[in-house]
């Protein structure tokens, strides 16, 4: 099976991750995405979709997820959440973040990333009306 984004896709977006761990990372994101979008890229080709702005929205909610992975060092909803501590004290001395991951993401997915997917109509859940 071959990645949804690829390294030279994704730099082009502007991620920064190095090419050393980003297969782990892409597939990691597309383990977090292809649920939610009821695995429509692993039934259809990405590469043959006609829909232009929903292939370049789903490519970019990839490559922001990577992002954010990369940059958090979890990738996986547990390590995330083993990430998420907001406050910490050490002999007296306490730090403490605004915000926590869970106030960044929904099921492991960056809230930026599913802004994208929404574009895409691929989280659409209704009855289409006729």
């Amino acid at each position: 099976m071959s990645m949804l984004l690829s390294f030279e896709e994704y730099k082009k977006l502007g991620g920064t991750a190095d090419e050393s761990n980003y297969k782990k990372l892409e597939q990691n994101a597309e383990d977090l995405i292809n649920p939610i979008t009821h695995d429509f890229y692993v039934c259809n080709s990405i590469d043959t979709d006609e829909d232009t702005y929903r292939v370049k929205c789903f490519k970019k909610a990839l490559e922001l997820q990577i992002e954010f992975t990369n940059s958090l060092g979890a990738s996986t909803p547990y390590d995330m959440a083993q990430q998420s501590i907001t406050s910490v004290s050490i002999d007296g001395t306490t730090v403490s973040t605004d915000m926590s991951i869970k106030d960044l993401t929904q099921g492991g997915i960056y809230n930026l990333a599913l802004e994208y997917l929404y574009r895409t109509g691929l989280l659409y859940r209704g009855i289409p009306s006729c």
